[in-house]
């Protein structure tokens, strides 16, 4: 079983970086049409242009589950709404889920306010947790029922976590519960439900993986599971997560809006760009020569490290991670040998970490995710190109 599921998984992140790679090219064209003069002018076509890059991007977060399911690691974590985050979820799940079973999703708050706090954690991980609960939870039902999600925000001090029996604390905590009217677990099973590899269902019908991979993550944010449940009568899991604190409760930053970057300066300077794909070579091309850039293209990185050695002038290097004969760190590397001051911006739709310390050892001066957001990219162009006073 874990062989299997490693190949599924090799298989699933193959696919899933190709699968980046088009939807870069998709979304970016999809933005730069949004920008058009006649996207604004037109209603009808501005809306539609508005829905297919809604619709890419929520395949975009597909693949982003694709990925971190092929490769289990530690996502980036930041600001975010449980309620927002519960209902994408739901949102996604709805098609898996039988007409039979009905879905409800409320948020409460047990605190005076009223007001549910956001919580730092990796909005991918946390679509992981709820989906596997909700399949358990559709599991357990088999047949006709409903799986309640409620969101709220409670001081639960004094009660003992179902997951590793700690109590909890009387701090702020925000939680998520999945409640389901099935057939319920009698003692032993709750006893034992964490465990890897432990699993009630029928062959073919579960892995034993689940719950324990909703207890990995949801301890690894400093948070705990309650769960209740009675034979015949349903059961409730609650996944309790830390509420951040006043100070982390800054409005998140809005995205740029796609009509805003014509209005922005035109960049000068020669950037030599490394990607082996050629679609994605020829959507970035066109993005950075649409911003005021002279762009040299190459698809080889070792004819990308001869350039680099060469006398010819260039203000900045862009290149891919993941390409034959020469990652994308290591022709960043012999960039800094070769040309110290030369800036340089990786990007890559590979989920393996890649920290801080390693972009300063080879000389980058930040790392992008596929699908690359051209606002991000535009942002980071301007900033170095600012410093070498190469902006009109």
């Amino acid at each position: 079983q874990a062989q299997k599921m490693e190949a599924i998984g090799q298989l699933t992140g193959g696919l899933a970086h190709d699968f980046n790679n088009i939807l870069t090219s998709v979304i970016g064209y999809v933005g730069m049409a949004q920008e058009r003069p006649a996207a604004s002018e037109d209603t009808a076509l501005a809306r539609q242009l508005s829905q297919a890059r809604l619709a890419a991007e929520r395949a975009r977060d597909h693949v982003a589950q694709l990925l971190a399911f092929s490769r289990p690691q530690r996502g980036e974590r930041r600001l975010i709404s449980a309620t927002h985050a519960a209902r994408q979820a739901l949102q996604l799940l709805r098609p898996s889920l039988p007409s039979s079973i009905a879905v409800e999703c409320s948020e409460l708050c047990d605190s005076a306010d009223g007001a549910v706090p956001p919580v730092v954690a990796d909005p991918i991980q946390l679509e992981q947790v709820l989906f596997n609960l909700c399949i358990n939870a559709r599991d357990a039902i088999r047949g006709h029922g409903t799986i309640r999600v409620r969101i709220g925000h409670s001081n639960a001090a004094g009660a003992h976590c179902a997951s590793c029996s700690a109590r909890i604390d009387g701090s702020a905590w925000v939680w998520v519960e999945v409640a389901d009217d099935g057939c319920g677990m009698p003692p032993e099973v709750l006893e034992r439900m964490f465990e890897p590899f432990f699993t009630t269902k029928d062959v073919g019908r579960g892995t034993g993986m689940g719950l324990a991979m909703v207890h990995g993550i949801v301890h690894d944010h400093d948070g705990h599971i309650e769960a209740t449940s009675t034979p015949g009568e349903g059961s409730t899991f609650r996944v309790l997560l830390p509420a951040a604190s006043e100070g982390a409760w800054a409005p998140m930053p809005v995205p740029q809006s796609p009509n805003g970057a014509s209005s922005q300066p035109k960049l000068r300077g020669r950037v030599l760009l490394v990607e082996d794909e050629a679609m994605v070579s020829v959507y970035m091309v066109e993005l950075l020569t649409s911003w005021g850039l002279e762009v040299v293209a190459q698809h080889d990185p070792r004819a990308a490290a001869d350039l680099l050695a060469s006398p010819e002038p260039f203000d900045m290097l862009l290149t891919d991670q993941t390409m034959p004969g020469m990652t994308g760190l290591a022709l960043c590397a012999f960039a800094k040998s070769q040309r110290p001051t030369l800036p340089v911006l990786v990007y890559t739709g590979d989920t393996s970490e890649i920290g801080s310390a390693e972009l300063d050892c080879c000389g980058a001066r930040a790392l992008l995710r596929k699908p690359i957001d051209a606002a991000q990219l535009r942002g980071l162009v301007y900033e170095v190109l600012s410093l070498r006073g190469r902006v009109a």
